[in-house]
């Protein structure tokens, strides 16, 4: 059975086994925005290659039973109508900006993962610039999955400083 050493050098980034709850929780959170960049750019790959007479399909499948039962249904009748008049330019720019914003959120969370000093800074200031768009696009149009989204950046952003600070603290400085 190994024990630990008195001595032994503190981890040069934030541990799961031997860290605290908010290393654990700083963890947590990059994760959740590696799993949802990994998740974006599936998505704006998905988007990039499928044609709007599949969307179109799709729409129908998804609608057409809600919609005998239910003319009047909301959701269905805003997706019929999405699907109507999909836009493909605005269509491109959501793929490709799915794909370059959850490339760049799946890295910068492995990086961060993995303690490289200048990641923290690096991932501090794309946070921050995520959360300025977000923040434009809410005087757009309100949104509350949208106030959600920045609320999480928000928090996440504040996990990323902490660990730059701790990091700093013991003497690990980015490269």
């Amino acid at each position: 059975m190994r024990t630990k050493s008195a001595h032994a050098p503190k981890p040069d980034h934030a541990h799961w086994r031997g860290g605290t709850a908010t290393d654990r929780l700083f963890i947590i959170t990059v994760l959740v925005k590696g799993i949802d960049g990994a998740l974006g750019v599936i998505g704006g790959a998905v988007l990039a290659v499928i044609k709007p007479s599949t969307i179109d399909h799709i729409v129908v499948v998804l609608t057409t039973h809600e919609l005998s039962r239910n003319p009047d249904d909301y959701v269905a009748n805003l997706l019929v109508h999405w699907a109507e008049h999909i836009d493909l330019g605005k269509l491109a720019f959501a793929a490709g900006y799915l794909i370059a914003h959850g490339a760049l959120k799946t890295f910068l969370a492995v990086t961060l993962l993995l303690g490289r000093p200048w990641s923290y800074p690096v991932g501090s200031t794309f946070l921050a610039l995520f959360m300025a768009y977000t923040a434009y696009r809410l005087t757009l149009h309100w949104s509350w999955p949208l106030v959600a989204f920045f609320c999480f950046d928000l928090f996440t952003l504040i996990m990323v400083l902490r660990e730059w600070r701790s990091q700093r603290r013991h003497g690990y400085e980015p490269m």
